[in-house]
């Protein structure tokens, strides 16, 4: 059976559901407990935002300084609150599929892009060369397939297995989960569960 296909508005109303669960007073007050991070609260624009700079294929240090949180701050945010990480996860995973594709769409070619030419006319009159302007002139193009992203895709075993999960080896969102504690990842692995009962 295919999988039907996500589009990028699909995914920004699932991951707007994601953080709808989350309890915007609750997490704040377990901030201001921390002592931890001073003079931030969360807000739902905060994870709106988290959300689509992941989708844009952002880093997590570029999304950390785009909230002002040094990396102590941002694992803590990401303690007390873990729908980070599971947004971060979905949006990124969207994004790279997109990146994917368009790679294997390039790697096999035979696509059509129009491209566009100035080309200089000369104007006669009564066979004599009187001037000349520039016409711009419109035209398709086949790309060629590329041997070298083929050969790529081909060694990355990528070429068929579009949309499989594979595992995030980011190093900050291993040490964030390694930091955490037995019945915090018990929790993950519940909202886990639940979405693979939604699908």
């Amino acid at each position: 059976m295919a999988r039907k296909k996500t589009t990028r508005k699909e995914l920004q109303q699932e991951l707007k559901n994601i953080t709808d669960t989350v309890d915007i007073d609750f997490t704040n007050e377990i901030i201001e407990q921390g002592n931890v991070l001073e003079n931030f609260s969360l807000t739902k624009k905060t994870l709106e935002n988290i959300a689509k700079w992941s989708l844009d294929g952002k880093s997590v240090f570029e999304i950390r300084q785009n909230l002002e949180l040094s990396k102590k701050e941002w694992e803590y945010l990401c303690k007390v609150c873990p729908t980070i990480l599971q947004v971060m996860q979905h949006s990124q995973a969207y994004a790279e599929l997109v990146l994917i594709g368009s790679i294997y769409q390039t790697a096999i070619g035979g696509h059509t892009i129009k491209k566009r030419l100035p080309l200089k006319i000369k104007d006669y009159d009564n066979g004599r060369c009187v001037g000349e302007h520039v016409e711009i002139v419109e035209y398709e193009e086949v790309q060629p397939s590329n041997p070298n992203l083929l050969k790529w895709l081909a060694e990355n075993k990528m070429g068929e297995n579009f949309g499989s999960s594979k595992v995030d080896n980011s190093k900050e969102h291993r040490k964030i989960v390694d930091a955490m504690t037995p019945d915090e990842l018990k929790i993950i692995e519940l909202m886990g569960e639940n979405d693979g009962e939604q699908d």
